[in-house]
């Protein structure tokens, strides 16, 4: 079965705002317990980071394909 482009496209908009999150999330983690210092989490900006790598590490697939 054959998926639409838009179909696709909302799957890795979803599962690139989700990975940002958690990396933000481990990541600020990470940091504060390595250098007890507390960090600014900006889940908008995280879910802005992973949406554009996926779409366009999901470019590069399609074209390169």
């Amino acid at each position: 079965m054959k998926t639409t482009w838009l179909a696709s496209l909302l799957v890795t908009i979803f599962w690139g705002a989700v990975l940002g999150l958690v990396v933000t999330y481990l990541g600020g983690a990470m940091v504060e317990a390595l250098t007890a210092t507390p960090t600014v989490r900006e889940p908008l900006k995280a879910m802005a980071v992973g949406i554009i790598l996926a779409v366009m590490s999901g470019l590069l697939v399609t074209t390169h394909h």
